[in-house]
């Protein structure tokens, strides 16, 4: 991917899985420095190069190796100094140094030998009128409120009569915290029905989603690796768009409704857009 194109603070969080919260400490820690800082309003830019040193980063920080050491492999770009962190950090890692090691030696070469990935392309997705859940999901309550905002619309759907005409999926704004991000899950349905008083009782409501172009890129398989994708998906976005001021929509196209195997989930990645330039 090229290096050169910049993404403002908010969509390098989405291409990154890197809060914004988290994106701020780095800089002032001098972690992760903006490529661009803009002297009046103070906006933070990053390079699309600099999405490798995030995606290390938060492996890094997944095993809670300390700051000062991932900045001694930031700054070293050495398998060999990698490898002596992590076996510095402790010897109840020591089954997933190899696996971490070779992570970051891909990560670290991805802009001089860019693996193949599923392409990105561009559409238009029109207006849709949807049955929305929300809620305020941590990483590790996000998998059941998916199981329960599915199940809640699904009932709406059913009692209410509405014809689904499209994939359960949802919407994700802007990471601004690590701790709580909130979500919209939605199902698409052909017209906006009477929802039954137990339907919203139980936090189902009518609303719409825009029409909007996007750049979309289909990830298949597990969730763990979604954040590959993303970072992927934000490169093209900085090179052939412009970032459009709607959140993310995730289509679970093939979700944990339909299959027990991780292999066999099917998930599009949507991210607004606009013409580039515009």
């Amino acid at each position: 991917m090229a290096g050169n194109a910049l993404l403002r603070i908010g969509d390098f969080s989405r291409a990154s899985s890197l809060s914004v919260k988290a994106l701020r400490a780095y800089h002032e820690s001098g972690l992760l420095v903006p490529a661009d800082v803009d002297p009046r309003s103070g906006y933070r830019s990053y390079s699309v190069a600099q999405l490798t040193d995030a995606a290390i980063i938060r492996r890094l920080r997944l095993l809670d190796v300390p700051l000062d050491a991932i900045k001694e492999v930031l700054e070293a770009r050495d398998p060999t100094v990698t490898k002596k962190v992590l076996a510095d950090h402790g010897a109840v890692l020591q089954e997933r140094i190899t696996a971490m090691q070779c992570s970051i030696e891909e990560l670290q070469g991805a802009l001089d030998a860019p693996a193949l990935h599923t392409p990105v392309h561009r559409r238009h997705d029109s207006a849709f009128t949807v049955l929305t859940f929300t809620g305020t999901v941590s990483e590790a309550t996000w998998l059941g409120f998916l199981d329960r905002a599915l199940a809640a619309l699904s009932d709406a759907a059913a009692t209410s009569g509405s014809r689904v005409v499209g994939p359960f999926g949802g919407c994700y704004p802007t990471l601004l915290d690590d701790d709580a991000q909130e979500v919209v899950a939605f199902l698409p349905v052909a017209a906006a029905p009477l929802l039954p008083p137990a339907s919203l009782s139980a936090g189902v409501q009518v609303g719409e989603l825009p029409a909007t172009d996007v750049a979309v890129v289909a990830h298949h398989g597990a969730y763990d690796d979604m954040d590959d994708t993303y970072r992927n998906l934000g490169a093209w976005v900085a090179e052939h768009a412009e970032p459009a001021d709607f959140p993310v929509r995730e289509l679970y196209v093939v979700g944990r409704a339909e299959t027990d195997d991780p292999d066999e989930l099917r998930t599009e990645l949507c991210w607004p857009v606009g013409d580039a330039g515009a």
